[in-house]
């Protein structure tokens, strides 16, 4: 039996030991690979590091903190290889927003996690119905998919970091894209944590503050951030392939992660299709 503070720990010393075996790629192997597919190779080596840690115990949530943690790994892996004066505007800026970024998500996760005993209901649902192939979804579909989608979407950092220009207006613009992302994000995470301590009753469903207009707030947080640090690299390369990483992360959450919460919500709250019908799902109602 793990308590909850027994299972942060845990979780902790897994993130330790993936964020050491990663500075000990970034510093030793060969420096003559291209820098972008160095860090994809350790990325996808830290996943199966990762990976092996959730099959040890049986969590496959044990992951999620990835998704927040590995952006701050690669201000380190930028920072390691950049020759620009770190305290440049544009490095510090860069630094704060993605620390800032990763800080509130994985505050968050830690906050509402409760243990190796809670595992997210999504990963429970594909374990039950894919049987003896769930190792192997468990990999490809909750390990590598979602380290594939940060992968792109921090692209922007390697312009941000190897690129000696002075910010534009466009930079400032997406600092105040994804400053903006950051504080959606932990509005709503703020609001709900406060309604379930207040009501709690695991159905009742949310209408309250931003969650009134919107229902999923957190992932128009979560899309602003990314566009936002697209922009801030678009302000030194000014090239369309850097929105590709935030439009797969949209297209993820409006066709593939939004509908299956709201199927799942329907029928765990009554009253949820009618807090469909008035609300949207991630663009604010306000008339």
């Amino acid at each position: 039996m793990y308590t909850k503070n027994k299972s942060l720990r845990i979780v902790f010393l897994i993130y330790l030991v993936a964020f050491l075996v990663g500075a000990f790629l970034t510093i030793f192997l060969d420096d003559q690979t291209d820098l972008l597919s160095k860090l994809f190779f350790i990325d996808i080596v830290l996943t199966g590091l990762v990976f092996a840690f959730s099959l040890r115990f049986g969590n496959a949530s044990i992951y999620d903190p990835y998704w927040s943690i590995m952006p701050f790994f690669m201000l380190f892996y930028w920072g390691y290889y950049s020759y620009i004066d770190f305290w440049t505007p544009q490095i510090f800026l860069t630094c704060f927003v993605v620390t800032a970024y990763s800080f509130r998500l994985t505050y968050n996760w830690t906050r509402r996690w409760r243990g190796m005993d809670d595992q997210d209901w999504r990963y429970s649902m594909l374990a039950g119905k894919t049987g003896k192939w769930y190792p192997m979804v468990n990999f490809l579909g909750i390990h590598l998919f979602p380290t594939l989608m940060v992968f792109v979407v921090t692209i922007p950092l390697y312009y941000l970091f190897m690129t000696v220009h002075e910010f534009t207006w466009l930079n400032y613009a997406g600092v105040g894209v994804a400053m903006f992302g950051i504080w959606i994000e932990w509005l709503a995470d703020y609001q709900l944590f406060r309604f379930k301590v207040m009501h709690n009753n695991p159905i009742a469903v949310m209408r309250f503050g931003i969650w009134k207009y919107i229902r999923h707030p957190n992932y128009l947080g979560e899309i602003s951030f990314w566009f936002g640090l697209a922009m801030m690299a678009m302000g030194f390369f000014r090239s369309w392939e850097l929105l590709l990483g935030p439009l797969l992360m949209t297209a993820m959450f409006a066709l593939i992660s939004i509908p299956m919460m709201q199927k799942h919500l329907i029928g765990r709250k009554p009253g949820y299709d009618d807090y469909i019908k008035s609300s949207w799902k991630l663009i604010p109602y306000v008339f």
